[in-house]
């Protein structure tokens, strides 16, 4: 009815076609200027490296709500969603373990969160409410932005308050999600008050997006897994999984203290709670799984809440700027599941000569897995904009992360069915504490007028240290230990930037980026075979080397980028699922090892086109050949192995039409989007994921000054695409992209 209403009064005023124009000279694409260079804004033509932005408009248009709506669509990127802050970001096919590696740097504006997600890995899954733009820079950024940003960097720029005016906007969605899916409600908010004219202004955000699970649960239905209930005395239900709603709000005051000095104070929170593990177990067919619950009737679910608050100080002096980021950031993280599925081949049932004879394959055995990490970072920055060729900058970087977690394995049966007779199956205490000191800095000469030249430094120190506690059967009974780590090193960047004119760049750049190594987690070695585990996990390291042209063309209608990359990555971090010390021992811990090399070279295109004054369109596309370029016995693989995750070919089409109807403004936006099949793992075993194109449909309208309606349809042709494949516990669990989508939004400013 809603739509009815809202096409029928816009087709009253009738239909004509709107040119935007420039000083009457026609339609022109807008220049963005980013800020990841760290020395103010600047155009992508004066960056010598690959970069992607995604500005407030296309943002809107495109509605992007979270990373999997824009990352997966671009060249050499990957995106893996596996649940509230359980997620990887592949960028040049730089991952052993696509599950577990925090191999890009993700920011906040002058925050880091990488690896903030679930657990200390994944990312936060911060919603893009109210965004000026996202910023993803391909290739190692180890000189700017440090550990973390090995195979690139994902900043997402939120909006700065308004000195001018008065501004408010509500929004509102409804939309229904197909197959096993329902109905997804969102609201939000964004309020701009300038308190002081000129002076001081505050801007406030908040959101409420409740979305439907497109699993299922059918333990309540399955045969085989009520067999095991009874036998157990285990809890089992039937229905929906994978709801989530996410929670979240923003504050920033912004005060100019004078021309030349402003300070910039953010907090920022989000919660997610998800009922149920969005995942699917593949022998059960489609999208179902079929967990125990809990004797208490709860059941699985992940829980993230993220708090970050950031000062910016800034002041500028003329040939010199100076710049403050003071950051916390608090992530408390759960993650509750059953997993007898894994465990209950690991619980001796057999005689005690043999115990290992008898076991079963499910057994009711819940983990809650928690976590609470706080970090510390302060970034001091001096750039300068002097007269002459010189320019420089120089910066140090302090971090403080700690990160407490707690791991317990329940019986959820019946206690007169407990194999262990109501002992400890296993509870374990750990932490991770880091601190580092960084200091960095760059220089650029300009050679000739067109010529520029840059070389940067990155020097890394940093102490590291674990301590745990553990208990339990499956922990070999009561431990406690320490470890500790520590290193030091350098990272380099030197590139060329070639400006024959305002409209064309040809770059080379030789970069090299680095993650902090670490020590080793203790396992009980009374039953894991530990005997060729290192003490210390060390850093690994990356260097790239990349050619790009950039283009601005046929008077500002089109651009076009070109980039060229190759890849060597050495010492590269691998966890591994250790043997038990005897033959008929289960061990099932985990460790990583530094185990072989490997090299990624591919293609990056990308750009825009303005076909007419009111169409526009988008393309990119990229071809990645990531593999080990020597044999690794740990991990079971050889020379010419495909790195896992990241797909050989991608490619992305988006047309725009910008018109007007009865005299008002529209849009209408189609996205087309396919990556090749890919696996999880080294040896491409098992099914591949990938191999999936999503069509997302938008079409806008500005029904008066003040309101305005989109109608949207995601994964138009409903694929069934899978995002993520579980290989290290092999036990089936799988991941499927969104179902079609179809909804509406309305917008009241």
């Amino acid at each position: 009815a809603k739509l009815a209403a809202v096409l029928g009064s816009l087709c009253a005023g009738g239909f004509g076609a709107q040119a935007a124009s420039a000083d009457g000279a026609g339609a022109v694409l807008q220049e963005i200027l980013v800020t990841a260079t760290k020395r103010g804004d600047a155009s992508t033509l004066d960056i010598p490296a690959s970069i992607s932005v995604a500005d407030e408009d296309l943002i809107s248009k495109r509605g992007m709500v979270g990373m999997d709506d824009l990352l997966r669509s671009l060249p050499s990127t990957n995106f893996l969603d596996r649940g509230a802050g359980r997620n990887g970001i592949i960028m040049r096919g730089v991952t052993a373990s696509p599950q577990d590696d925090m191999a890009v740097g993700v920011y906040i504006d002058e925050t880091p969160v990488t690896g903030m997600g679930s657990l200390g890995s994944g990312n936060p899954d911060l919603k893009y409410v109210d965004m000026q733009r996202i910023e993803v820079l391909r290739g190692p950024q180890g000189t700017l932005y440090g550990d973390g940003s090995i195979a690139g960097t994902v900043r997402v720029i939120p909006n700065a308050p308004d000195l001018s005016g008065f501004s408010a906007e509500i929004a509102g969605s409804s939309s229904s999600t197909a197959d096993l899916g329902g109905q997804n409600n969102m609201v939000r908010g964004v309020l701009n008050l300038p308190v002081i004219e000129d002076k001081f202004a505050i801007r406030i955000v908040g959101y409420d997006y409740d979305n439907s699970g497109y699993y299922k649960n059918i333990a309540g239905d399955n045969a085989t897994k009520k067999t095991w209930a009874e036998k157990y005395g285990g809890v089992v239900t039937s229905g929906e999984a994978g709801d989530d709603q996410y929670t979240g709000g923003r504050i920033t005051a912004f005060w100019q203290v004078s021309e030349d000095f402003d300070v910039t104070l953010t907090h920022m929170t989000q919660d997610i709670d998800q009922s149920g593990i969005p995942e699917s177990m593949l022998g059960l067919g489609g999208k179902n799984r079929a967990p125990f619950q809990r004797q208490d009737g709860s059941g699985e679910s992940l829980k993230i809440d993220l708090d970050v608050t950031n000062l910016k100080i800034n002041l500028d002096m003329g040939s010199y700027e100076l710049f403050s980021s003071t950051s916390i950031v608090d992530s408390k993280s759960l993650q509750d599941r059953d997993l007898g599925a894994y465990f209950g081949p690991a619980v001796p049932l057999g005689p005690e000569e043999d115990p290992y004879s008898v076991t079963d394959d499910d057994m009711p055995i819940y983990l809650a897995d928690s976590a609470q990490a706080e970090q510390f970072t302060q970034e001091l920055r001096l750039s300068t904009r002097l007269d002459g060729p010189w320019q420089f900058l120089l910066g140090a970087f302090y971090q403080d992360y700690e990160r407490t977690a707690h791991q317990k394995m329940t019986f959820e049966g019946t206690p007169a069915t407990d194999p262990f007779a109501g002992e400890l199956y296993f509870e374990s205490t750990f932490g991770d504490n880091l601190k580092q000191l960084a200091f960095f800095g760059e220089a650029s000469f300009d050679l000739t007028e067109q010529l520029t030249a840059v070389a940067g430094v990155r020097h890394y120190d940093y102490d590291k240290d674990s301590p745990d506690e553990n208990d339990g059967v499956f922990n070999g009974g009561y431990s406690e230990g320490f470890v500790e780590s520590d290193d030091t090193g350098q990272t380099y960047k030197l590139s060329l930037n070639y400006r024959p004119d305002e409209t064309t760049s040809f770059y080379g750049t030789f970069a090299q980026g680095f993650r902090l190594g670490g020590p080793q987690s203790e396992v009980p070695s009374s039953i894991c075979n530990d005997d060729k585990i290192p003490d210390q996990v060390a850093s690994d390291e990356l260097d790239s080397f990349e050619v790009g042209a950039k283009f601005a063309f046929a008077d500002g209608r089109a651009t076009l980028n070109v980039s060229a990359f190759q890849v060597d990555w050495t010492g590269i971090p691998v966890k591994v699922i250790l043997d038990g010390r005897n033959p008929d021992d289960v061990c099932g811990y985990e460790a990583y090892i530094n185990a072989g090399e490997a090299q990624s070279k591919g293609l990056e295109v990308d750009g825009k086109l303005l076909l007419t004054d009111a169409l526009r369109l988008d393309y990119g596309l990229s071809y990645t050949q990531a593999e080990l370029t020597e044999d690794s016995a740990e991990l079971n693989a050889k020379s010419g192995d495909r790195l896992p995750g990241s797909p050989e070919f991608s490619a992305s089409l988006g047309i725009q039409a910008d018109f007007s109807m009865g005299g008002r403004p529209m849009f209408a936006r189609a996205d087309i989007a396919h990556i090749d099949e890919y696996y999880n793992n080294l040896q491409q075993s098992g099914l591949p994921a990938g191999d999936f194109t999503t069509i997302n449909l938008s079409l806008g309208a500005e029904i008066n000054d003040s309101v305005s309606v989109d109608i949207f349809a995601r994964n138009l042709a409903n694929k069934e695409g899978l995002t993520w494949i579980e290989t290290e516990l092999g036990d089936g669990r799988a991941n499927y992209i969104r179902p079609r989508t179809i909804g509406i939004e309305v917008r009241a400013r």
